[in-house]
């Protein structure tokens, strides 16, 4: 299994072998991109697509979607901070912005939100993560689903 997120292309790369049933058919139909694949977080600070290119990475929304959604499983041994962020570019020569406020997601859990596109366009998406207790084992995983 590939460990880095932009190796993921539809139609060339078989979805992850971690990938939950219903997000494959999602990514098989170009409905669900990885923005986090196995991160490995070992410490407090603050990771993104910026800090961990190898396994983070923006999910492109240049097609007009009405909403999308952020999966998000945390295999680590502890607590995670998770905020979603957008960006008008993918080259890091603007700043990233807060979507939605931030939120814990528990040691083992997933969750999903839906965020709908009223009239803000948000040309890439992903999130940031972090950990106020020092993760020893486990890894984060993420996907931006479409509609």
């Amino acid at each position: 299994m590939s460990t880095s997120t932009t190796a993921l292309v539809r139609g060339r790369d078989p979805a992850p072998a971690w990938f939950p049933v219903g997000i494959r058919a999602l990514y098989d139909t170009g409905r669900a991109f990885v923005i986090v694949n196995a991160l490995p977080l070992r410490d407090t600070s603050t990771h993104s697509y910026r800090t961990d290119p190898s396994y983070m990475s923006l999910a492109p929304m240049l097609k007009r979607y009405d909403e999308y959604a952020v999966w998000v499983y945390n295999g680590t041994d502890q607590a995670i901070n998770v905020q979603v962020i957008g960006n008008v570019t993918n080259d890091q020569s603007y700043p990233d912005y807060t979507i939605g406020s931030s939120y814990t997601e528990s040691s083992g859990a997933a969750s999903m939100y839906v965020f709908p596109v009223d009239n803000a366009f948000t040309p890439f998406v992903s999130i940031q993560v972090s950990a106020n207790t020092t993760p020893t084992s486990g890894y984060i995983y993420a996907v931006v689903i479409v509609e």
